[in-house]
């Protein structure tokens, strides 16, 4: 460090003593917003050291790895009685009213929650009163969500051959930030599976069909649909399919003038799920997998369930023998039984959203 950044770092460590937010400290610990007040016998573990002396903090700094969890916590007890309308994710709250009157009372309510408890807010990084809005990496309107451009570009901005098992994680991760808009992503990510099994003893081996996937899976980014948002007084439909490796599930909304896509969601079965569990136990996953990942859709309202399996409709209504079944159906059972559904079992060729997801071939 030269004397320049010695003396801006005097600048900041004095600013923060004169602010409350650090004091001096002789701890044997050292790490590296300023919101939440540490508790004495906790600061001892948040010290660091400058060229001018060690420091620790007063309030909770965010270096620490259980940092986002406890102010996640300290912002949810603040806002819990306002859920009905506020979404809370660390320091980004969305508030969201069905007109404009009611968007001014939630705001008050807000602004006044906020003032007692001391919270201070960015009036730069504020959106008040729009029909549209960024939120965590997805645009949100009255007509339903999509992708924000800045997520589609990191997946265009990855090579098209991943150099390691590091990087192939970090594409997929953002991928799979993509998936409910992704028709058959388990499709793709089947051939990624050995690369992703790879240790230091075992050498990479990217091959055509991985560049081939990523290119695929780049493809299907840059067109990716717009998805409904359900409503109240909307009727639902979940369309599930599974086959020999992999499952998928897809819930839509009727309309005027047919159905409309709302979620996507898919997985592939681990090698062991995929050689022992029958096409039926297969299929009943998938119709589990759905009801686990939209209870905020499905609960408290009745909607339609299509399936092409009729031993599915068998596993969902019958009573089950616990000495003839095997304990992971029956609690899949009793876990679809919080749902108030009506099961209709279609044809394969009708089951055209979740076949093209579960098959090969497409349409």
């Amino acid at each position: 460090m030269n004397m320049e950044d010695k003396n801006d770092m005097q600048i900041i460590i004095k600013e923060h003593i004169n602010l409350g937010l650090i004091e001096p400290g002789i701890s044997a610990y050292s790490s590296p917003e300023f919101l939440i007040k540490m508790e004495n016998e906790s600061k001892k573990f948040t010290a660091f050291s400058t060229p001018q002396g060690q420091y620790i903090w007063n309030v909770l700094p965010m270096g620490l790895a259980n940092a986002p969890q406890i102010f996640q916590r300290k912002m949810d007890n603040l806002f819990k009685d306002y859920f009905e309308f506020m979404f809370v994710y660390i320091d980004d709250i969305l508030i969201a009213s069905k007109n404009i009157k009611d968007h001014i009372k939630h705001l008050e309510i807000f602004f006044d929650a906020c003032h007692k408890e001391g919270l201070v807010l960015s009036e730069k990084k504020a959106t008040i009163a729009v029909n549209k809005i960024e939120f965590l990496g997805i645009l949100i309107d009255e007509a339903g969500i999509e992708l924000q451009e800045h997520i589609v570009e990191k997946i265009r901005n990855f090579p098209d051959v991943l150099k390691d098992k590091k990087q192939l994680q970090s594409f997929l991760g953002v991928v799979n930030f993509a998936g409910i808009f992704i028709k058959d992503l388990a499709k793709y990510r089947k051939d990624f599976r050995p690369l992703l099994k790879e240790t230091e003893s075992a050498k990479w081996k990217w091959e055509e069909i991985h560049t081939q996937r990523v290119r695929e899976l780049k493809q299907v980014c840059n067109n990716l649909p717009k998805l409904a948002i359900p409503q109240d007084e909307d009727e639902l439909v979940i369309y599930t399919d599974a086959n020999d490796y992999r499952w998928a599930a897809v819930l839509m909304k009727k309309t005027t003038t047919g159905e409309e896509p709302c979620r996507y969601i898919g997985g592939l079965f681990t090698e062991q799920q995929a050689q022992v569990w029958h096409i039926n136990e297969k299929e009943f996953f998938a119709v589990w997998k759905a009801f686990k990942k939209w209870p905020l859709f499905l609960l408290a309202k009745e909607f339609t369930l299509k399936v092409d399996n009729t031993n599915v409709k068998a596993f969902l209504k019958n009573k089950l023998d616990s000495k003839i079944e095997k304990a992971r159906i029956i609690r899949w059972q009793a876990e679809c039984q919080y749902y108030c559904y009506n099961i209709v079992v279609i044809k394969s060729h009708e089951n055209v959203l979740a076949d093209f997801l579960t098959r090969d071939g497409g349409i």
